[in-house]
């Protein structure tokens, strides 16, 4: 699954300012970013509809577009 892209993001985006858990840098006004997804954690609901492919929660992580880019 590709991941999706979000931004610019806008200066008043309760993320600006917060750090991108990949390269530390934070973010800002203009950034583009992606979720990570990290998996569903506990909820066994949410794995079961996972693993059928179904829609589902997940626990992710907000990082940069190219810090994503460059993890892939």
């Amino acid at each position: 699954m590709s991941q999706r892209q979000f931004g610019p993001k806008a200066a008043e985006h309760p993320s600006v300012g917060q750090p991108c858990p990949a390269c530390k840098v934070p973010f800002a006004a203009g950034d583009y970013t992606t979720l990570a997804t990290l998996g569903p954690g506990d909820d066994e609901e949410a794995r079961e509809r996972r693993d059928a492919g179904r829609p589902h929660n997940a626990v992710a992580l907000e990082l940069h577009w190219d810090c994503a880019e460059q993890l892939r």
